[in-house]
C-alpha cells in the first residue's frame, strides 16, 4: 500500500474511533450568551482544611469570580472521597468524613460560585517523593510510567515491578527539574485510560459540578514515553499496515535495537502519541457529558499551539476545533508585558470563544493583572484564568489587598454580558 493510502487510513481509522467516543444526545457545541468567565485557579495546599474551603468561596465571591477551578487531583491523590486514587497525605490531619470538594461545591453553589474540579493527568509524582500508598498508580501499575529516552539503555529491560524502575525514573527527573516536573503516567496504555475514565465517571457523578478542567494533559517532551507498554502499543498500531516479512524484518532489528520502529517511523511515532493523547480527551469528555450534559470541559494548555503540538504533543486547536473541549486556558505566566501581549494577539487565531487566558498572577502585581484582564476584553476574549488564589491571597484569615485591587481595576461590574463579543 503507498505510504499516501496508509496515511489516510490512518486518519480515517482515528476518526472513526473518536467518533464512536462522544455519546449520542450529548451536545460538543460551546455555549453562547454566557457571563464572562473570571475564573480563580486553587491549588490543593488550599483544600486541607474547612476553614481554607470557606475562605476560598467568601473570597471569590467577594472580589467578583464567576468560577472556582480547584484543584482536587494533584499528584495522582486525591482531595474527594471515592474513585481509584488514594487519599491526598494533606489530608491526613482531618478525620476521614471531611470531604473537601463536596464542602467546596456546597458553599459555592449556595454563593452563586461555579465550581470546576481541576485535575492533574499525567503528572501523577513529584520527583524527590515517591508516593507508597498501595492504591496510588505509580505502585500499583509501574508499567504506566512515561519513560524517558535517555533512560531506554538501562531500564527498557528491567521489569517495571523491579523497585530500580520508577526510583532511577524519579532520580533522573529530579536532575531535569528545569524542564521535567516530575514524574508521569503514560495515556498510551489501556488500562491507563481504564484508570482515568473511572476517576472522571466517578467525579461527574458523585459531584454536582459545573466544569472539568484537565492540566498536564500532555507529554513532558518529545523524549516521552519509551516504556515497553508504549513500544508495543505502537507495534500493535503499525501491524495493519507491514506485510509478515516487513515485521519480521523489523521486529528480528528490534531484538537488538528496542527503538528500531520508533525511529524508523518517528513522524508516525510522533502523531501515534499525539493520537492517543486526543484519544483519552475525547473519552474523558464523552463520560463527563453524558454524566452532566451542561458540563464545560476545560484543558490548561501551553500558550503556542505550535509549540504545544509539536513539543508536548499535545494538539489543542484540533480539540477545540473539533468541539473536544469548550474551551482552552494558554498558561501565559509571564512577568514581560510586552510579551504577554504578543503572546494574546496570537491567541486571536484560535476559534472564537474557545480561550480564556490565563494570567500568572503570582509573577505580576494587581494593577498590570488587571491591566491584561482588560486588554483580554478588548481583543473578545470571553473569559479569563487568574493564577494562582495562593499567589493574591493575604493569608489564613486575613484579607488580601491583591484581590481587591484586582476587583476594583477589574471586576467592578457584574459579569454580564462580556461574551457577547466576538471571540
Amino acid at each position: 500500500m503507498p505510504a499516501s493510502s496508509r496515511r489516510d487510513l490512518l486518519r480515517l481509522s482515528l476518526a472513526s474511533v473518536l467518533s464512536t467516543l462522544v455519546r449520542p444526545g450529548v451536545s460538543q457545541a460551546r455555549p453562547t450568551g454566557a457571563a464572562e468567565m473570571r475564573g480563580l485557579w486553587v491549588t490543593r495546599s488550599w483544600m486541607t482544611t474547612p476553614a481554607q474551603v470557606a475562605q476560598v468561596v467568601d473570597d471569590a465571591q467577594r472580589h467578583g469570580f464567576t468560577a472556582i477551578f480547584v484543584q482536587v487531583r494533584g499528584r495522582g491523590d486525591a482531595f474527594y472521597r471515592g474513585g481509584p486514587d488514594p487519599r491526598a497525605v494533606l489530608l491526613s490531619r482531618q478525620p476521614v468524613s471531611f470531604d473537601p470538594l463536596s464542602e467546596l461545591v456546597g458553599r459555592a453553589r449556595a454563593a452563586g460560585v461555579q465550581v470546576h474540579a481541576w485535575l492533574n493527568v499525567n503528572l501523577v509524582a513529584g520527583a524527590t517523593a515517591m508516593p507508597t500508598a498501595a492504591e496510588h498508580v505509580t505502585v500499583r501499575h509501574p508499567e504506566w510510567v512515561m519513560l524517558p529516552r535517555p533512560l531506554v539503555p538501562t531500564l527498557l529491560r528491567l521489569s517495571p515491578r523491579d523497585p530500580k524502575y520508577v526510583a532511577s525514573i524519579a532520580r533522573w527527573s529530579a536532575r531535569h527539574t528545569a524542564t521535567i516536573e516530575g514524574v508521569f503516567s503514560s495515556p498510551i496504555p489501556e488500562g491507563a485510560q481504564d484508570r482515568l475514565n473511572a476517576t472522571i465517571d466517578h467525579l461527574t457523578t458523585a459531584y454536582a459540578l459545573d466544569g472539568l478542567h484537565l492540566d498536564y494533559i500532555r507529554f513532558p517532551s518529545p523524549d516521552f514515553d519509551y516504556s515497553r507498554a508504549a513500544l508495543e502499543a505502537f507495534r500493535a498500531a503499525l501491524i495493519p499496515e507491514l506485510t509478515p516479512k516487513e515485521l519480521q524484518a523489523l521486529d528480528a532489528r528490534a531484538a537488538a535495537a528496542p527503538l528500531t520502529l520508533v525511529d524508523d517511523y518517528a513522524a508516525r511515532w510522533a502523531a501515534f502519541r499525539r493520537n492517543r493523547l486526543t484519544h483519552l480527551v475525547t473519552r474523558l469528555g464523552a463520560t463527563a457529558r453524558a454524566n452532566r450534559p451542561s458540563l464545560q470541559l476545560t484543558t490548561a494548555v501551553w500558550p503556542d499551539a505550535d509549540h504545544a503540538r509539536d513539543y508536548k504533543l499535545q494538539d489543542w486547536s484540533r480539540w477545540l476545533r473539533d468541539g473536544l473541549i469548550d474551551a482552552a486556558c494558554p498558561m501565559m505566566y509571564v512577568s514581560n508585558s510586552s510579551t504577554f501581549d504578543r503572546q494574546l494577539q496570537a491567541l486571536t487565531q484560535q476559534p472564537d470563544g474557545g480561550v480564556w487566558p490565563g494570567i500568572g498572577a503570582y509573577k505580576i502585581d494587581a494593577d498590570e493583572a488587571a491591566r491584561r484582564v482588560d486588554v483580554a476584553r478588548s481583543l473578545g476574549f470571553s473569559g479569563v484564568m487568574l493564577y494562582s488564589y495562593d499567589s493574591m491571597t493575604g493569608g489564613q484569615g486575613r484579607s488580601s489587598t491583591y484581590l481587591a485591587t484586582l476587583q476594583r481595576r477589574a471586576f467592578r461590574t457584574p459579569a454580564v454580558g462580556q461574551a457577547g463579543a466576538s471571540r
